[in-house]
This record gives C-alpha cells, structure tokens and sequence, in this order.
C-alpha cells in the first residue's frame, strides 16, 4: 500500500527501513524521505509503524519467557 504519495513510498519500504527496530516518523523520514515533503502521510507512517510492533509483540513475548 502507498504510503507517502509524494514519494511514493509504500508500507513494505517503510517496514524494511526501520528493520524490525521500534523506530519513530521521524527515524522513517531520515531513512527513506517519507513524510518529509507535505507530511500528509506522517499519521499513516505512524500506523504502519504500530501494526509492526503489535506483529511484533507475540514473538517478543515468546522468546523472553524462554
């Protein structure tokens, strides 16, 4: 899915950017320039970054009771 229109930088780029790291819009706007030009898309760059995390957090919790 397209995230940032103006640069047209979709959630899979986004996602490979931050690299699996609890990252922020801002972290993603120095890696890949999403969200940097009109900012329209920063809450959906937030949005993808949340969904990530909550992926995420099973398997977190998995391997810390181990």
């Amino acid at each position: 899915m397209i995230v940032c229109h103006c640069l047209a930088v979709n959630d899979r780029l986004i996602e490979a950017v931050t690299a699996g790291q609890p990252l922020t819009v801002e972290d993603v706007i120095e890696r890949c320039g999403a969200g940097a030009r009109c900012g329209g898309c920063r809450e959906s760059i937030q949005q993808v970054l949340d969904e990530a995390r909550q992926r995420r957090a099973p398997s977190l919790s998995v391997s810390a009771s181990r």
